[in-house]
């Protein structure tokens, strides 16, 4: 299992541009073994959400983190899950696991990825509140998370049936139907930084959602933050708050966040002059080492491990990154000992160095 990790002790100054993310994207960050610890502030009441259009710097460094709320996900095989009957043809499974004010839940959300959408199929849930009883909500069209490729001025408008089913030891013990309509707007980009000095490309979403019941109409307005490497920032506000500046989080809800996939990268406080991929240390290696690189300016970089036959054996880094002096662990502890290569893209710079793994 990859434990995610970000250390980032430098901000650079370079312009943030607007970004892109694609299905390879949410492909590398959702890859089964990952982990995502998710954060929660209960406590803060209004926040700036910035313009619309290009330009923001949104600045969530001082978001608190909640300790009556500790949540984790993982991407898990779809076929493995518990609930992996109800969903078939997932693509995807994140198992979220967590605890909130003393009671304990487990999720399993289901969703398919394709070259156009990341689409949510449902999910199943248990809960300590209720021994015994598990709901398996499931939406009709699947419900879109993400149109692709996300960017700037990316919109879709979508309806659809969610069905929660309860089950108490297996038996379905109520049925509920509610029609959802819901209108999603990308329409800002900028610079996020996150607690802890974290700073990314981000594009903004406007979502807003009604659910219709016997009684009335229910609409909620949230604002999501997203970046290429998963991290995430979700803001709930209130129904009537405009789109600029600083709002109202409501009341009843919670700010949630996470630093996405970085894949156990330390950034080092020295700014390079010039491109660089190091030979790793130690080498040879049993079974981690460390690779270090440089990046002179901001740059997409990626850093990958082939064997000698020219497989793909790790991805260590997919993201745009900060010029700085990087610092990639590498566990070997599922290879065979041999030879093995990493490749760094960053920019027009390309260069590789062979690694031996001995046991």
């Amino acid at each position: 299992m990859k434990r995610v990790l970000l250390f980032f002790v430098v901000v650079n100054c370079t312009a943030f541009a607007q970004i892109s993310i694609n299905s390879s994207d949410i492909a590398n960050y959702l890859a089964i073994g990952n982990t995502v610890d998710i954060h929660t502030d209960t406590i803060t009441t209004t926040i700036d959400i910035g313009t619309p259009g290009g330009g923001n710097n949104w600045n969530f460094s001082g978001l608190q983190i909640s300790p009556l709320i500790q949540i984790s996900n993982e991407s898990v095989d779809p076929a493995t899950s518990p609930y992996s009957g109800d969903f078939p043809g997932a693509d995807i499974c994140i198992r979220s696991n967590g605890v909130a004010y003393g009671i304990s839940s487990e999720i399993y959300s289901y969703l398919t990825l394709d070259g156009s959408a990341l689409s949510s199929m449902g999910n199943g849930s248990t809960s300590s509140a209720l021994p015994g009883f598990v709901n398996i909500i499931t939406f009709d069209p699947d419900m879109i998370s993400a149109s692709l490729p996300q960017t700037f001025n990316t919109f879709w408008t979508e309806s659809y049936t969610q069905t929660i089913v309860s089950k108490l030891n297996g038996t379905p013990v109520s049925s509920i139907m509610q029609n959802v309509m819901r209108d999603v707007f990308v329409d800002a980009y900028g610079s996020m930084t996150l607690p802890g000095g974290v700073t990314l490309e981000a594009l903004r979403m406007e979502d807003v959602w009604t659910i219709v019941t016997e009684d009335a109409p229910v609409t909620s307005h949230s604002f999501t933050f997203v970046t290429k490497s998963g991290a995430e920032v979700n803001i709930p506000v209130e129904e009537t708050s405009g789109n600029s500046g600083v709002v109202n989080v409501l009341t009843d809800g919670q700010i949630s966040w996470n630093v996405g996939l970085s894949s156990d990268v330390e950034q080092i406080s020295t700014l390079p002059e010039d491109f660089a991929l190091s030979q790793n240390f130690p080498n040879p290696f049993n079974p981690t080492t460390l690779i270090e690189y440089s990046i002179p300016e901001a740059s997409f970089v990626e850093l990958k491990v082939y064997d000698v036959l020219g497989t793909e054996v790790a991805t260590l880094v997919n993201e745009e990154q900060s010029a700085g002096i990087y610092r990639a662990d590498f566990s070997g502890s599922d290879l065979a000992s041999g030879l093995y290569i990493a490749k760094i893209t960053a920019g027009n710079y390309t260069n590789t160095i062979k690694m031996s793994l001995l046991k």
